[in-house]
């Protein structure tokens, strides 16, 4: 009985481990993230592997296949094709991973994809086949769920990068990137201090500046400091352009 015991005790202590070692990574992404240094990203998720492949955590797999989305995006940004690349492919091993143990989640069909749109972005002619395929899961995505912020943000991100004669629309993505806020002002993913909520409202207020609508993109990046005011390059580079203009 003792023995039984020590056992049922010892799988508690493994598993609260597992949750403070994803809580400690998140923070580590977060911290790198509001001090632009996305750069680190590598490690972070390096290690993220490593844990996920001696625990098979769900959870921790889920936190890094959206943590190869963000430093995917990361290095496209920088023009980090080869790395992009490199990347792309382990994320997309991932999440299929995901997607079987989670099957039909709207937040990872969702993130199929947006992976799929990265590889259109890495390889233009692709677009003909994969486009169709991405929009297929990004729609799918947003049927199944209206409380899913990320499906939010893909339905924006195609309504914004796809070109007005396919049916794009810069105006229309504004109205799913507001969507994918207000999902997540109330989740975890801004009261824990998660990159994803940052991230998110950056993108509807970009779409704002490109649509001419300086003010309201202006009233986020404030609201952006003051939820975070160490994100020095908000205030810097984005904050200061828009109150120029």
């Amino acid at each position: 009985m003792k023995k039984i015991g020590l056992l049922i005790w010892f799988s508690v202590l493994v598993s609260l481990s597992h949750g403070q070692d994803r809580n400690t990574y998140k923070q580590r992404l977060y911290v790198s993230y509001i001090g632009e240094q996305i750069d680190q990203w590598k490690g972070i998720i390096s290690e993220m592997n490593h844990s996920y492949e001696q625990t098979a955590n769900q959870m921790l797999l889920y936190d890094i296949c959206f943590a190869y989305y963000g430093y995917i995006g990361y290095l496209l940004s920088i023009e980090e094709e080869n790395a992009a690349k490199e990347a792309l492919k382990d994320a997309m091993k991932k999440t299929d991973i995901l997607e079987e143990t989670l099957p039909g989640r709207p937040e990872v069909l969702a993130l199929q994809g947006a992976f799929l749109g990265y590889r259109i972005v890495l390889s233009k002619f692709s677009s003909l086949f994969l486009g169709p395929k991405a929009l297929k899961y990004i729609n799918k995505a947003y049927e199944s769920s209206n409380t899913c912020f990320n499906c939010n943000t893909e339905m924006g991100n195609m309504r914004f990068y796809t070109p007005k004669f396919l049916g794009g629309s810069k105006t229309e993505a504004i109205q799913y990137y507001k969507k994918g806020v207000e999902i997540l002002e109330t989740s975890e993913l801004k009261t824990e201090r998660d990159w994803i909520y940052m991230n998110t409202v950056l993108l509807l207020a970009n779409a704002y500046l490109e649509t001419d609508q300086q003010e309201l993109a202006c009233k986020l990046y404030e609201q952006l400091l003051e939820y975070e005011p160490k994100a020095d390059w908000i205030r810097k580079d984005l904050y200061s352009k828009c109150q120029s203009k």
